[in-house]
């Protein structure tokens, strides 16, 4: 009769971890910053990587939903403030 490796609670001898257990745990930052990329909400501006191969990573959004006028100020972006002040007057 051959033995089984494994105990009877699903765990492994060698390092006594349930193979369901082992997904990293997350904090509620890292949470946030997966959400915010995956949403679009945070983009990455910069990337730096030093000597010592250590990695910053410069994320830049916001959470704030966007209001109608902030659609509008999007919309007028390559518009001149005398141009708009001529178009009101020549209404």
């Amino acid at each position: 009769m051959r033995k089984n490796n494994n105990n009877s609670n699903g765990k492994n001898k060698k390092n006594g971890k349930s193979k369901k257990n082992s997904l990293p745990k997350l904090s509620p930052a890292q949470i946030a910053v997966i959400v915010g990329i995956l949403t679009n909400a945070l983009e990455v501006n910069s990337v730096l990587v030093d000597k010592d191969q250590k990695v910053q990573v410069l994320l830049e959004g916001s959470i704030r939903k966007k209001t109608k006028a902030d659609k509008v100020a999007e919309e007028l972006d390559d518009i001149s403030v005398s141009d708009l002040i001529e178009a009101y007057i020549l209404r």
